[in-house]
C-alpha cells in the first residue's frame, strides 16, 4: 500500500503542474501570443522556473536561460531573442492587459526578466487578491 500512496502524490503533483502550466499558457494566450512562436514555450517555462524560484532573487540569465537552453537543446541567445520577441508581441498587441498584469503603470516594454517576475507574482498572488 504505501507505493499506492506514493503513486497518489506524484499524481496530485502531476495534476498541479499541469493546472498551472495552463494558467501560465492562458496568460500568454490572453496576451495575444499562440504556440506557434518558439518564445511562447521558453516564456511559459521561464515563468514556471520563476515560479518555483520561491523567496529567491530570479536570475535568468544565470541560471533560467541556460537551463532552458539545455532543455530546448539551443542557446541562452536563442531563449533570450525568442522570448523578447513573445514579450514585444503582448506588448504591441494587448498593453493593457499587460498594465494590469504588472499592477502598476508600465512606461516602456518591459525587459524579459520583468515580464517574467510580472508574470509570475500575478499568477501567484494577484489573483488570490482579486478573489
Amino acid at each position: 500500500f504505501h507505493g499506492y500512496s506514493i503513486s497518489l502524490k506524484n499524481n496530485r503533483k502531476r495534476k498541479e503542474g499541469h493546472k498551472i502550466m495552463r494558467e501560465i499558457y492562458g496568460i500568454i494566450r490572453k496576451l495575444g501570443v499562440t504556440s506557434n512562436y518558439k518564445g511562447y514555450f521558453f516564456l511559459a517555462d521561464a515563468i514556471r522556473l520563476a515560479m518555483n524560484s520561491q523567496g529567491r532573487p530570479i536570475l535568468i540569465t544565470k541560471e533560467i536561460y541556460p537551463y532552458l537552453a539545455a532543455k530546448y537543446k539551443t542557446t541562452t541567445m536563442n531563449i533570450e531573442h525568442n522570448i523578447r520577441t513573445v514579450v514585444n508581441i503582448c506588448w504591441i498587441t494587448n498593453r493593457k492587459e499587460m498594465i494590469q498584469i504588472a499592477g502598476y503603470p508600465l512606461i516602456c516594454k518591459p525587459t524579459n526578466s520583468e515580464f517574467i517576475d510580472m508574470a509570475a507574482y500575478y499568477l501567484m498572488y494577484a489573483q488570490e487578491e482579486v478573489s
